[in-house]
């Protein structure tokens, strides 16, 4: 028995899957940020190993000696040491919640049917056309749209008063099919709020 009758529905599977990985924002950042932060840590302590073999009575090398012995009898390297734990705390933190919280939200995917075809949509650019879409719908004077990752939210705005519920099924419904025309691959949630503004 053939894993999959319908090889068209496996091209369109396996296009869909590329498009979203390729389109994934990636944790560029935070590894720029981590490599970074271990290439200045070793060469901090490359430089003190070195001086200490070189010139041990040099006064960086006596300050990290000092560090490195304990803080008891001494008050500003006490200082200096809580100073340095409580930034290498904060940096460390930082790194760890940068690479444990998803990336920035990326590109729109789009449908291809091809997998070796990738497009994509700027979030902004999508947002500008779902929102003359919405302009579109008889009633409505203006409208702004904002993407979130699973969600597009839709405000506009109308003269006409009472005809909030009607209109903003008719908004929610215009935005949808702009979306499947557009191709998008994310199942994206399309909720409406309709503000009445001026007179009518």
């Amino acid at each position: 028995m053939s894993p999959d009758k319908n090889p068209e529905r496996t091209r369109a599977r396996s296009a869909r899957r590329t498009a979203l990985r390729l389109l994934r924002p990636h944790r560029t950042g935070t590894a720029v940020l981590c490599a970074a932060v271990l290439a200045l840590a070793g060469a901090v302590l490359g430089a003190l190993l070195l001086g200490r073999a070189l010139a041990p009575d040099h006064p960086a090398v006596r300050t990290a000696d000092g560090l490195a012995a304990g803080p008891a009898d001494q008050g500003t390297a006490a200082l200096a040491l809580a100073v340095a734990a409580a930034c290498a705390l904060a940096a460390g933190t930082a790194l760890v919640l940068s690479a444990l919280l998803r990336g920035g939200r990326g590109p729109l995917a789009l449908r291809t049917g091809d997998p070796s075809l990738v497009l994509g949509i700027t979030r902004g650019g999508a947002a500008r056309l779902l929102a003359e879409r919405a302009r579109e719908v008889d009633g409505v004077s203006g409208a702004r749209v904002r993407l979130g990752r699973r969600r597009v939210r839709v405000l506009v705005s109308t003269r006409l008063r009472g005809a909030s519920g009607t209109l903003r099924t008719g908004v929610e419904e215009s935005v949808r099919r702009r979306c499947e025309e557009l191709g998008v691959l994310s199942r994206l949630k399309v909720r409406a709020r309709v503000r009445e503004v001026g007179p009518a």
